[in-house]
């Protein structure tokens, strides 16, 4: 099935089966522009308000951002919005190679630009209330009294949740028009339990979107934020496979 089909075929939270070579600009321009509004308002409210918002907040300023996106824009490309999210499209041959590249590409764009609107924002970073940019890391480079074996961890398993859900709305048999609202409480339940740790990824573009205006040091943590969310991903999608029978896996 066509990207061009994904609005007649599933409603605006439900994710597309497939999605074909080639997307349209319009597909592309929904994981950018979606991928951006996400870094916008989930760093955003950690980066601008975190003494007043608080770990609770900035959790829900990123689950609302998924809620408020899947509705807005997953009838046109899915709202993956998350590197690791389309690899688990890939992994259960929901899309291609190529389209993948196309979202991956779009997503990481998104999240720098909402990075960047970040920076100006608060003044070259001056104005930054988290200390670190909301960057990804752990141990001394944000605070944490996590190392990099919990920050492994987290990024795995939590990642994997989220991979796991999002991949339920996409399967046969779950109720329409609620996948927006799984996703988004998943990532909100996420953050909550996994900020103290290493201030929460699951999403490779969330943490690339960032760490450019939070300086070397955290350039130096990145890697952690992309292999281990895309691991996440891989297993994601085995749990999902354990549950879901072969002929309700994808939405047709």
């Amino acid at each position: 099935m066509s990207t061009d089909d994904a609005s007649t075929d599933h409603p605006s939270t439900d994710h597309p089966s497939t999605t074909t070579t080639n997307p349209s600009s319009k597909v592309i321009a929904a994981e950018l522009i979606g991928t951006m509004i996400l870094v916008l308002i989930g760093p955003g409210t950690a980066i601008l308000a975190a003494d007043a918002m608080g770990t609770v907040g900035v959790a829900l300023a990123f689950g609302f951002a998924l809620v408020a996106m899947a509705y807005a824009i997953g009838h046109v490309s899915g709202c993956h919005i998350n590197p690791a999210v389309t690899l688990g499209f890939l992994l259960t041959k929901k899309m291609d190679a190529a389209t993948a590249a196309y979202y991956m590409v779009a997503q990481v764009i998104g999240a720098i630009a909402g990075g960047l609107v970040l920076y100006i924002v608060t003044e070259g970073g001056d104005l930054d209330k988290t200390g670190v940019f909301a960057a990804n890391g752990w141990g001394d480079e944000i605070a944490s009294p996590f190392g990099l074996g919990s920050a492994i961890v987290v990024e795995i398993v939590f990642t994997a949740i989220l991979v796991f859900v999002v991949l339920a709305t996409a399967t046969r048999g779950f109720p329409s028009g609620f996948g927006g609202i799984a996703a988004g409480l998943t990532l909100a339940m996420i953050h909550l339990a996994t900020i103290p740790v290493d201030n929460t990824s699951v999403n490779p573009a969330r943490s690339l979107g960032v760490v450019f205006f939070a300086g070397s040091d955290h350039i130096a943590q990145i890697w952690a934020f992309i292999v281990f969310p895309l691991i996440g991903a891989a297993v994601g999608v085995g749990a999902w496979m354990l549950v879901h029978d072969d002929r309700d896996a994808a939405v047709t």
